[in-house]
């Protein structure tokens, strides 16, 4: 089944409108029932389509990373129907005949046929240094082109993470100590899990606490966009208070994306015992 029918009957199954799913989503109301419609040429550099497909698919229930690769099928077998340009060769004029036999009269038409030869040739070596300065100048266009390409999309996907980023602080309610100086987000060490977190809509604040550190470590973060995705460390257990529990969907190393119940502010929890 294609990508923008699986969107669509999610949808339809959730009984909400492209409307409503726009507001969730932050997502224009356009550009959703393109999706839906299979019509992918709206004017968005690629590494923003994907970013959109990932965060709608989330917010219906879909695997995002499933429906990004159905949106690399489509838009592969549309780019494979493009039809190719390729740079013509010019020929020899057609009245050229190198196997011509030339008669000779005489000593003074011998020689007039000579400079006539000579006054042809000219001309033939002429086109063909036109014609390899073409070739070579269309050549540098192309390679300048795709070099101009290759740099636009690292620029996209250098923007679309600044635009999806927050800072991040670790916060200590209860005052106890917070994580140690060293400690890096996202990776594990030999008896600790990983949390995975991903936002399908904005949160004023999410806070999480290592229920399984002792003293306890907690990590906050604030005004979440759209789009946002984490992985944090934690031993055991953990606990997570999310002012938009609605917003919220968790994993837990390789295990299936979850989503909360609840709306508002609340929270939840997990633990491998």
């Amino acid at each position: 089944m294609a990508i923008g029918q699986k969107l669509e009957d999610a949808r339809n199954r959730k009984g909400i409108s492209i409307r409503e799913a726009s507001e969730s989503t932050k997502i224009r109301g356009d550009f959703l029932s393109s999706f839906e419609a299979g019509n992918f040429d709206i004017n968005l550099p690629e590494v923003y389509l994907r970013g959109f497909i990932r965060v709608y698919a989330r917010f219906l229930g879909i695997d995002p990373e499933s429906a990004v690769a159905d949106l690399n099928l489509e838009i592969g077998s549309v780019k494979n129907k493009t039809v190719k340009k390729t740079i013509g060769k010019i020929g020899s004029p057609e009245n050229t005949d190198p196997t011509k036999e030339i008669s000779v009269v005489d000593n003074h038409r011998s020689s007039s046929q000579s400079r006539s030869n000579a006054n042809i040739s000219k001309p033939i070596l002429f086109i063909g240094g036109i014609s390899f300065i073409v070739i070579i100048f269309a050549i540098l266009l192309i390679w300048a082109f795709s070099s101009s390409e290759e740099q636009n999309e690292m620029s996209n996907s250098a923007d679309l993470e600044q635009a999806t980023s927050v800072r991040e602080t670790n916060f200590n309610p209860n005052k106890t100590s917070l994580a140690p100086e060293g400690d890096k987000l996202g990776t594990t060490l030999k008896d600790e899990s990983l949390l995975r977190l991903a936002a399908v809509g904005p949160i004023e604040r999410l806070i999480i606490s290592d229920e399984g550190k002792s003293p306890k470590i907690f990590h906050e973060f604030k005004n979440i966009e759209l789009g946002w995705e984490k992985s944090i460390p934690f031993s055991k257990s953990f606990r997570c208070y999310s002012s938009s529990l609605q917003n919220i969907r968790f994993a837990v190393d390789d295990g299936i994306e979850k989503q909360v119940n609840g709306e508002g502010a609340g929270n939840f929890s997990w633990s491998s015992d």
